[in-house]
This record gives C-alpha cells, structure tokens and sequence, in this order.
C-alpha cells in the first residue's frame, strides 16, 4: 500500500503492465468487493532494478546465446556441424 485506499503493484516489464492492465478493472471490482471498500485504486509500476532476478530468453537466438555463454562447446558444435537457429 502506498497511501491508505492505494495499492502499487511493482512490475518487471512492459508485457506485465500491459496483461495486468487489461485485467484490471476485473482485479480492482474484485479487491474493493472483498475488502469492502469502494475507494481502492490500484496502480501498476516499472521496477527500475537492473538486478531484478534472471534474464529471461524468449527467442532462438537469445537462448543460443546464454546457452553458449554458459557452455563454449555449443557454439564449437554449431560451427563444425555448420547447424542454422531456426
């Protein structure tokens, strides 16, 4: 809670804000039926922690990247067996 009738919701990304955001009448009727108060607004934030836990991977080459990153030998095989990302 940040004031008395607000609560912030610290996020990791945009993708969050943006799911969490077209939800969030659906969260706010729910907090303010259950918790019994008409005047709860909720608000969404960007953490700006650069160190926010583990990036993550979500394309191919990104998670060829961090797989060779942690084992040399991947990109070693890549070449030798001249393998495309698909």
């Amino acid at each position: 809670m940040v004031e008395e009738n607000k609560l912030l919701i610290k996020l990791r990304n945009k993708t969050q804000e943006h799911e969490l955001g077209k939800e969030r009448s659906t969260i706010t009727s729910f907090l303010r039926r259950n918790l019994k108060n008409a005047r709860i607004q909720l608000s969404f934030e960007i953490s700006q922690d650069e160190d926010n836990g583990p990036k993550k991977a979500f394309t191919v080459a990104d998670k060829y990247k961090v797989m060779s990153e942690k084992n040399p030998a991947l990109a070693l095989f890549r070449k030798e067996f001249n393998l495309d990302l698909e």
